[in-house]
């Protein structure tokens, strides 16, 4: 347990430091960007979170995950981004990176009981914004909006599997293998973060004074998250010999987000500035707004998912699976401040859709002894993120993949992980068009058998 404290007190400042993670002007509104970024794995299959599960790493959104795992597991991963923006005949591109979600998992191996550390972002605002224009009176103006920040998402949990087994025929003999599975996790969801944004409007004409108006927004909820993910076999055939030949098994879960209350500081101030050498300096204060306990109330979120898995006696493993997930933002919107609901954004129920396939290939005779070990990973997804511009929803849609490769010469089930997204953000009415490509690197990092974590030693 003083492990887990120490790694946590750690693990907070650092994510709050490198929360940065998006450069869209779809993030201005209300939270910024919602459930962008996922681990890995799970972003090479669509960021798909209930059944396509891993052995080698776990999904931070789904607790039931951390049961799947074969021992205790450490991850970590980073994320790069290169984004494309378009807007008529004017363009723009960005590069930019952040970590993404890390944290660690103990537990026995062959154990049944799992305990959950993990720190992940929830959303993410960055973006730089600018236009000049000339206006009746005062001549050329410049207008500006920047903003950066986002939630970020520590989860404390708890997970637990309950395996059920039968006898089936081999050959003359009769062996018992495991029939089916019930895995159920629960951990809190305490989302915390800070989003500032500001809007200035700069006067060329040194005669006109400028306009700035800065607004910060402290946000903090805690809820918590149930996962729970059902393993039935539905088939299995062994040789006469008692060698496994081959199996196929359904697999079926869910993820539950209830709504909670949500406890927000928040600070406006409009003000009237001069811009000096380039820089902005306030005159006067024309508003001020401090309200540093405002109470609202964060969605209920549910993930529904189902996936058939495919295993062969020479290790060739296909899983293929679709997911839907949706969060009612829009019984909630009418709780928020003001401040949070920009002119001409209307709040809307999320909604994700989710495909993802999984491949390990087999005769391990032949296969290479590091390519042929890896686990291939397809995807797609299609999102509606909960705000809608002018009656058009926010979407994004992407095509993903990825692999996981074992971690030569750790002598463990160590993995390192790779995932890319290839997708677009944009509306309907086509005003701002955004093309990105996202690069996951991540590592999941297990003890050799000789060297297990937070056991004690025994010596003679």
């Amino acid at each position: 347990m003083a492990f887990a404290v120490v790694f946590v007190s750690h693990l907070v400042p650092f994510l709050g430091w490198a929360q940065q993670s998006e450069l869209s002007p779809y993030s201005r509104y209300g939270f910024g960007l919602i459930g962008q970024l996922q681990a890995p794995a799970y972003a090479g299959i669509g960021g798909m979170e209930t059944t396509l599960l891993s052995g080698a790493q776990f999904q931070p959104n789904n607790p039931a995950s951390a049961t799947y795992l074969n021992q205790t597991t450490f991850q970590a991963s980073g994320i790069g981004n290169q984004m494309q923006l378009k807007q008529g005949d004017t363009s723009a591109s960005a590069a930019f990176g952040s970590p993404g979600p890390f944290g660690i998992v103990v537990k026995r191996t062959s154990g049944k009981n799992a305990l959950i550390l993990n720190l992940s972002p929830y959303s993410n605002s960055g973006y730089a914004i600018s236009r000049s224009d000339t206006y009746d009176g005062i001549g050329l103006a410049q207008e500006r909006y920047e903003g950066q920040g986002g939630l970020s998402a520590l989860n404390v949990g708890w997970a637990h599997v309950f395996k059920g087994s039968k006898f089936v025929q081999a050959g003359g003999d009769s062996i018992r293998i495991q029939s089916n599975a019930l895995h159920l996790g629960i951990q809190s969801h305490y989302v915390f973060g800070q989003i500032s944004q500001s809007s200035t409007l700069d006067i060329i004409d040194p005669t006109f004074l400028d306009h700035r108006n800065r607004f910060t927004a402290q946000h903090r909820s805690v809820t918590a998250t149930a996962g729970m993910v059902y393993d039935q076999l539905l088939h299995v055939r062994y040789n006469d010999r008692g060698d496994f030949e081959q199996s196929v098994s359904l697999r079926m879960g869910g993820v539950l987000t209830p709504s909670t209350n949500l406890h927000s500081s928040l600070v406006s101030i409009d003000e009237t500035t001069q811009t000096l050498g380039g820089i902005p300096v306030p005159l006067d204060t024309a508003f001020y707004s401090e309200r540093l306990d405002y109470r609202a109330r964060m969605p209920r979120s549910l993930s529904l998912g189902s996936s058939v898995h495919f295993d062969r006696g020479d290790g060739m493993r296909i899983a293929a699976g679709v997911e839907y997930k949706t969060s009612a933002w829009d019984a909630v919107a009418l709780d928020f401040a003001p401040e949070m609901q920009a002119d001409g954004v209307e709040w809307m129920a999320s909604e994700s859709m989710h495909l993802g396939v999984q491949f390990n290939p087999g005769n391990p005779e032949q296969r290479h002894p590091t390519w042929g070990k890896a686990t291939y990973r397809l995807g797609l997804n299609r999102q509606l993120q909960p705000y809608a511009i002018n009656g058009h929803q926010v979407q994004t849609q992407a095509i993903t993949g990825g692999f996981t490769l074992p971690l030569v010469g750790s002598r463990s089930l160590s993995r390192l992980h790779f995932g890319t997204e290839l997708g677009e953000r944009f509306t309907e009415a086509g005003a701002l068009e955004e093309t990105f490509v996202r690069f996951h690197f991540g590592v999941s990092l297990m003890p050799f058998f000789k060297n297990n974590w937070l056991i004690p030693r025994l010596y003679d």
